[in-house]
């Protein structure tokens, strides 16, 4: 296990940044942790720093007692003990520089890059230095996925929305036997199909009938659910990643009525959020299939307006997607300018979810979901597809799973 850095000096180089200062403190920084690939495992309770200049050689500062976290970094090193030896080593390794990339966000407008303390970065700006972020380039190195990491997240796609058929298929033959079933036992049955599949979560589906969906991170538990009846919705958001080392999540929501035919305000509804969720889905296929780059707010913002036309938008209470890797809720670009103004660049080689959603407090939540994967050379894709475009009827005379 080697670090090579020709990668981030180019990136510094393409922006015009003198370095990249990468700093931790105690796992607080994990973008750095996986830019410079340190075992999770690794000890590390004292604070280190590693310098990549643009242009020139790279060196790390590190404790005197706790060089081994970083002895596959194999660059110049710098020892501190004392808080004193501390701040020259910083002082002497940062005095050629004037700009520097660092794990901040201005004004924390994009949380999921604002690793370094307020602290740090105002000791190196003391030393006459203009501290730049690196959300940009950081996502080249932690949210760009490998050809096979993406060819894997499309198989897990198909195998999740097969699993969550699965699971409306059990509500339907329950429903229509007469047997009691509630959204536990739903959950319980798809956790099962993932064991079988040898799939993991890092959490449990979200099974839920309609008031319960009105909270869209409502979850059942074995002493927290409900039963499901006839003409309910059922919605149903799961994720899951291979078990093999270094695997891509699939994020998936459906959502099903246990009726024959869907009540017409239902199905309206149903269709604003599909209509934005297309509106989303053309933006970022049509700005690749140009060339052009997409933000992160764009795709949100094509995806909002459809369901703020409609005049539901303060129904829709969360941002449109999220990136994806190999956890659910990747560092890279979110489809956001809701809860955050995210104008990173969505890159190729990268993983997201778009899924628009609306909720009425006690009454009725609806969302679809699917994941965009988006090859090295810049071509989009829904591998989970069909995607869901109508309530599914699940108790209608002929349903197709």
């Amino acid at each position: 296990m080697r670090v090579h850095f020709a990668p981030f000096q180019e990136a510094l180089r393409k922006v015009g940044i003198d370095a990249w200062v990468m700093y931790d403190f105690r796992g607080t920084n994990d973008l750095v942790w996986t830019m410079l690939d340190i075992p999770s495992d690794a000890h590390c309770s004292r604070r280190f720093m590693v310098i990549i200049p643009a242009h020139g050689n790279p060196v790390k500062i590190v404790h005197r007692m706790e060089q081994h976290p970083l002895s596959h970094v194999t660059i110049a090193e710098k020892l501190y003990d004392t808080r004193q030896s501390w701040d020259d080593a910083v002082s002497e390794a940062l005095s050629a520089f004037k700009t520097v990339a660092m794990e901040y966000s201005p004004m924390n407008a994009i949380p999921v890059t604002s690793k370094v303390d307020a602290g740090t970065i105002e000791f190196v700006r003391s030393l006459g230095i203009d501290v730049k972020s690196s959300a940009d380039i950081a996502q080249e190195f932690t949210a760009v996925l490998s050809e096979q990491q993406l060819a894997g997240a499309a198989i897990t796609g198909g195998q999740l929305r097969n699993i969550i058929m699965d699971a409306f298929g059990f509500i339907r033959k329950s429903i229509l036997a007469s047997t009691t079933i509630t959204e536990f036992d739903v959950q319980q049955h798809i956790l099962n199909n993932f064991r079988v599949h040898e799939l993991v979560t890092d959490g449990v589906p979200i099974v839920a009938i309609g008031s319960n969906a009105s909270s869209p991170h409502y979850a059942p538990s074995i002493t927290n659910n409900s039963e499901i009846n006839h003409e309910m919705v059922v919605l149903i958001d799961a994720w899951c990643k291979n078990a093999s080392p270094e695997s891509v999540y699939a994020d998936l929501t459906w959502v099903g009525y246990t009726g024959a035919a869907i009540p017409e305000d239902l199905e309206s509804s149903f269709d604003i959020i599909v209509k934005a969720r297309n509106a989303a889905l053309a933006c970022v296929f049509e700005r690749f299939h140009v060339g052009e780059p997409v933000y992160g707010y764009e795709v949100d913002n094509a995806c909002r307006s459809v369901i703020e036309t409609s005049g539901m938008g303060s129904a829709f209470i969360h941002r449109t997607g999220h990136n994806i890797t190999t956890e659910i809720h990747g560092p890279g670009v979110n489809m956001d300018d809701f809860e955050t103004h995210d104008s990173r660049q969505v890159l190729a080689g990268t993983s997201f979810s778009i899924e628009p959603g609306v909720y009425i407090p006690e009454v009725l939540g609806l969302r679809t979901e699917i994941d965009v994967v988006i090859s090295r050379d810049g071509n989009p894709s829904v591998p989970s597809s069909p995607m869901q475009t109508t309530l599914l009827p699940l108790l209608a005379d002929v349903w197709e799973q």
